[in-house]
């Protein structure tokens, strides 16, 4: 599995079952990177069926719009659709891997 690519087209159907982690960047940012290459690592190590979604807030305004997010990185974890926690700012490896370790 990969990172996927949220859109207003496929994003709502993406976290409408089971774990999902969604990470809105605005890629253009450094901390925005880094964080990714951190959730890249997580996701290719991860145990079990978690769908790693990333949301370009540069050209993905409607999705963004829905949620209360307006710091990048901004990452929200979502159970059956709905938000159980969220994260906001770059994140180190360890506390990733800490925030989604229950559902992994």
């Amino acid at each position: 599995m990969t990172i996927l690519r949220g859109t207003q087209d496929n994003f709502f159907s993406l976290i409408k079952e089971g774990i999902t982690l969604a990470y809105f960047s605005n890629p253009h940012t450094e901390e925005c990177q880094a964080t990714r290459v951190n959730l890249e690592s997580i996701e290719k190590n991860s145990k079990k069926e978690i769908k790693f979604v990333e949301i370009n807030v540069n050209e993905e305004k409607k999705v963004v719009d829905k949620f209360p997010v307006d710091v990048f990185p901004t990452i929200i974890l979502f159970k059956n659709g709905k938000i159980l926690k969220s994260k906001i700012g770059g994140q180190p490896k360890s506390q990733l891997t800490q925030f989604i370790s229950p559902f992994n």
